[in-house]
């Protein structure tokens, strides 16, 4: 169809009416392949340390920062609990914290598990957590360990 100077419409301009057509016609497929990404960045104010980590090897009363690859946490330990806060998370996936009762964090049946965010659920970005020590165990922890299974 000729526009008022006789020519066709470009390409593009057919493709900005066709675009909006489209996307009420096949939102679901369309939105399943988009995966959301934060180009947000955020000061390092925390000490980066390895995930699992010693507890021994913690200097005291410090901030330190986990980045994990769908999460990204600082917490403050001061030698009994923990209080942080979640930077940023993929809402899809759960963030779980363990007290491992081996240095290594390899599995035992001594390990208090504990969930931090589940996935779809607050918290979410810039939220507050808190994880008190299990006083009531009668043997202590070598190791902690911030892990999304999937």
């Amino acid at each position: 169809m000729p526009n008022k100077s006789g020519a066709f419409p470009s390409a593009q301009t057919f493709l900005i009416y066709l675009l909006p057509i489209l996307l009420n016609l096949f939102p679901s497929y369309l939105c399943a392949a988009v995966e959301k990404v934060s180009f947000k960045t955020y000061p390092q104010t925390g000490i980066i340390v390895p995930n699992p980590m010693e507890v021994s090897k913690l200097p005291a009363r410090k901030t330190y920062q986990v980045n994990h690859k769908v999460f990204s946490l600082q917490f403050f330990f001061n030698e009994k609990d923990i209080f942080g806060i979640i930077i940023k998370r993929n809402k899809r996936r759960p963030i779980h914290f363990r007290w491992c009762f081996f240095s290594s964090c390899e599995e035992s049946r001594h390990d208090y598990k504990k969930v931090i965010a589940e996935a779809f659920n607050p918290p979410f970005d810039d939220g507050f957590f808190s994880l008190p020590y299990p006083s009531y165990l009668p043997y202590s922890f070598q190791g902690i360990e911030f892990s999304s299974p999937d």
